[in-house]
Parts: C-alpha cells; sequence; structure tokens
C-alpha cells in the first residue's frame, strides 16, 4: 500500500533489456510503479532492477521468450503471485529483421509475429480479467512509424505493428464497459541499440555478392545513420508511456516525437503512387532512385 492507503500501481514491461523497454521501465518506476521488467536476457534485466533499487523503486526482473506461450502465462502468473495486480501493460518487444521477404521462410516471419504481436494479444487477453476485477486498467502499444511511412526490407516488422495498431482499435471497444483503456505509442526515430542488431542479423547478406538487395541494404544502412543524428532518445518514448498510464483520458495514440505525426499525415495524405515515388527516391531504390 502506499502512503495514502491505495494500492502501489504495478506494470509490465516487455522487451525491457534495453532501449524504449528500459527507458520506460525507469520512467514508470520514478513516476511510482512496481515494474516487472520482461526480455529474454537476465544479466540486461537483474542489472536493470539493480538500477531501479538503486533510484528508490521496486522492480522485478522475469526473465522470458515472448515466443513461447507457456514462458508468456509465466510472466502474468509471476507477477500475479508477487504483487497481486497488473495496472499497466506496457506491449513493447519487438524486432525488425533488415531481410526481403523472399529472405525469410514461414519458421522466422512466424517467430516476427509471435515476438511482436502474438505475445502482446496473449497478456492482453489473459490480463483483461484481472484488470475488470479491479476495475480497470491501462494497455499501452508501441508502434512504429513503419506502420505509417513504408520502407524496404520491412514487411514483417511493419506488417506487425499494423496490426498492433488494428488490435488496439478493436480493443478500446471491447474493453470499454470495464474501464480499461488502450493508447498506442508511435516513435519515429530513435536512438536505440535496434539498428545495430538489424545490421549485424544481416551481415551475412550484405556480404553475399549474390543478394540483389546488396546494395538497398547499405542505402538503408546510410539512410538510418542519417537519420540517427537527429533521433529523440529512448526516455522520451518512456515518458510518453507515463502520461498514456496515468492521464485521466489518455490519448487513443501518442506520436513521438511529434514530428511523426506530421509524416505520417503527410503520407497518407498523399495518392498511393506520389508517395511511392518519393520513398523510392528518399532510399534510393528503384526507378525513381
Amino acid at each position: 500500500m502506499s502512503e495514502n492507503g491505495n494500492p502501489v500501481p504495478v506494470a509490465i514491461v516487455t522487451g525491457a533489456s534495453s532501449g524504449i523497454g528500459e527507458a520506460t521501465a525507469h520512467c514508470l518506476a520514478k513516476a511510482g510503479y512496481v515494474v516487472v521488467v520482461a526480455a529474454r536476457r537476465k544479466e540486461l534485466l537483474d542489472k536493470l532492477v539493480a538500477d531501479i533499487h538503486e533510484g528508490g523503486g521496486t522492480a522485478l526482473s522475469v526473465p522470458t521468450d515472448l515466443s513461447d506461450t507457456e514462458q508468456t502465462s509465466a510472466l502474468v502468473r509471476t507477477a500475479l503471485d508477487s504483487f497481486g495486480r497488473v495496472d499497466v501493460l506496457v506491449n513493447n518487444a519487438g524486432y525488425g529483421p533488415p531481410y526481403a521477404l523472399e529472405q525469410m521462410d514461414r519458421e522466422a516471419m512466424r517467430h516476427v509475429f509471435d515476438v511482436n504481436l502474438l505475445s502482446g494479444m496473449q497478456l492482453i487477453a489473459e490480463l483483461t480479467p484481472t484488470m475488470r476485477e479491479q476495475g480497470g486498467g491501462r494497455i499501452i502499444n508501441i508502434s512504429s512509424l513503419a506502420r505509417y511511412v513504408g520502407a524496404p526490407l520491412a514487411s514483417a516488422y511493419a506488417a506487425t505493428k499494423g496490426g498492433m495498431e488494428a488490435l488496439t482499435a478493436c480493443m478500446r471497444l471491447e474493453l470499454s464497459p470495464w474501464n480499461i483503456k488502450l493508447s498506442v505509442i508511435v516513435p519515429g526515430f530513435v536512438d536505440t541499440p535496434t539498428f545495430d542488431k538489424s545490421r549485424a542479423a544481416g551481415q551475412h547478406l550484405r556480404n553475399d555478392p549474390a543478394n540483389p538487395y546488396r546494395q538497398l541494404t547499405e542505402d538503408l544502412d546510410a539512410f538510418a545513420t542519417e537519420q540517427l543524428k537527429s533521433a529523440v532518445s529512448p526516455e522520451e518514448v518512456g515518458k510518453a508511456v507515463v502520461r498514456a498510464a496515468t492521464a485521466q483520458s489518455p490519448k487513443t495514440r501518442y506520436f513521438v516525437p511529434k514530428s511523426a505525426r506530421t509524416a505520417a499525415r503527410m503520407f497518407g495524405a498523399l495518392p498511393d503512387l506520389m508517395a511511392d515515388r518519393l520513398l523510392l527516391k528518399m532510399y534510393k531504390w528503384g526507378p525513381w532512385a
């Protein structure tokens, strides 16, 4: 219980071992939440928990492979067994393999969906009864500007983020009778280790002279490096999550930075072929490069 007699709110944050998830955990802890952090790498989660404790907060590390149904369920059970409630779920876990669709088999495609989308759906489903009994809760899903602005070699990732936004829109209606409110956070370019991890994952393809997308990969790397010069920090996204978690009437969608909203609206308003031409020129790919 807090000093005012109310229960201390509890948040689950997935993909918390680095980047946006790590920053979000810190921001929620500073806002007074007990934070249950989940990701695969135990050593990074344990360091995060130690840092939160050092700052006066409370956190629990639950190493979890979110592509595994049983481990995902165990995350919910551990949080509820440890603290008796979950007030906020932040579905942040996600990754984007830098491959053309033809370079991914069905198993690889499925894994992206398991981690980025299906794990979040499972967590929402399993936490809905608890939040209903509590009288409400917040579900905050991390999307991406890639859902609004197309990019080559991002098809699987963008598809999961589009699915996350469609899921959120439907669940806002489905859960509305029980004061369970859902928001989407839409980050633009954020300075996280994601881009380095993506480069490492695609290194073998960049080195393959037979790869028809080899030049595109190099050009996209250069594009991302340039964009990162003006990228926002993960903390900015974490602050937006806190706003969505604590606002009496949270927005349905938060863009970080606000310029990401401008880009989404601009490309959404353009005729498809005109948007394609602009993007192909920007990415230096295809007939409009």
